[in-house]
């Protein structure tokens, strides 16, 4: 009797694990409590195109991917910002009231109003839509790209006037001199300025190679540009003479920090001048030799944008985020 119901329990037992198994698989549902993953402020594949900002209202680089880093303002707190929309941020400007703007690829912008963001696409071409810098200039933004793409925005960046340059030109830079005329450096060694608020656009040529940047320190200006050539003006703009810039990388950005000019570009190099005619290289131990877009005036040092971030003081090179790697 008892081999006869051991031989019906192991007749049975196979059935009853797979119906408890179905049981299970039904009715039972598992849960998991994931374990938070930390997000590292910066990643190896960040790469930074701008930098806006004062030790008051805190320093902000945009980057690739709608990424921006925010550093607090006065101390060494970081924050990292992802966009909703993946979309490379090529320019990135802050107003007087602290109103921060990021512009980027197919004509994107990125308005923060201190507790997030919103998004707003500007009226850009099909064939090339990437607007490349936005600058706050005397109360308004402007934005500028590829296809002569310009606009301008008011001080609470919600209303965009479309004032562009006619033609097939990519545009990199825009400032403002002292008597109030508007610059852009472009593509094709071609400079443009504008008298009246950028209601017109006068072009002139200064070359074959593409303008990068352009910067004034009262009447004296300097332009950069690729394959290192280097322009400066002693008039305010009205003339302009070539220089030596002692490389032949591409130069993307020039700046006056107070007391030197400097200049950066491709492969690590980072130039400077006291006088805007005369330059010399810089070499900062621990200087990354990748591409470097953006130089920004901070107090008593200068900070720069690219392939890596940091701050050059005098000589030496700090790299951000501290703790970020």
């Amino acid at each position: 009797m008892v081999g006869k119901v051991l031989g019906f329990a192991a007749q049975v037992a196979p059935w009853a694990v797979v119906s408890g198994l179905a049981y299970a698989a039904a009715f039972i549902k598992p849960s998991v409590d994931p374990l938070p993953l930390p997000q590292p402020l910066s990643e190896p594949r960040d790469l930074f195109y701008d930098v806006a900002g004062s030790d008051q209202q805190g320093y902000w680089f945009a980057g690739n991917n709608g990424i921006v880093l925010e550093r607090s303002a006065g101390g060494s707190d970081w924050v990292r910002h992802s966009m909703d929309l993946s979309v490379n941020l090529q320019g990135i400007a802050i107003s007087s009231s602290g109103l921060v703007i990021a512009v980027g690829n197919q004509g994107w912008l990125f308005r923060n109003n201190g507790t997030s963001w919103d998004s707003q696409q500007l009226p850009v071409s099909d064939i090339a839509g990437k607007l490349i810098e936005i600058a706050w200039l005397d109360g308004y933004f402007w934005a500028i790209g590829e296809m002569g793409a310009v606009f301008r925005g008011n001080a609470d960046g919600q209303q965009w006037t479309d004032v562009s340059i006619d033609g097939d030109v990519g545009l990199n830079d825009i400032v403002q001199s002292a008597d109030g005329t508007l610059w852009i450096t472009a593509e094709f060694g071609t400079l443009y300025r504008s008298v009246d608020g950028g209601l017109t656009w006068q072009g002139e040529e200064l070359g074959y190679e593409s303008l990068r940047s352009i910067a004034f320190d009262g009447h004296r200006g300097v332009i950069v540009g690729n394959g290192g050539v280097i322009y400066t003006s002693e008039d305010q703009g009205e003339s302009w003479q070539r220089r030596d810039a002692a490389t032949e990388e591409h130069l993307y950005d020039v700046v006056h920090d107070g007391s030197r000019w400097l200049a950066t570009g491709n492969g690590g190099v980072l130039v400077a001048s006291e006088n805007g005619r005369d330059w010399r290289p810089l070499r900062p131990a621990g200087f990354d030799s990748g591409f470097h877009t953006r130089l920004l005036p901070a107090e008593q040092a200068v900070l720069i944008a690219g392939a890596t971030i940091g701050r050059l003081k005098n000589r030496d090179w700090t790299h951000w985020p501290e703790g970020g790697e």
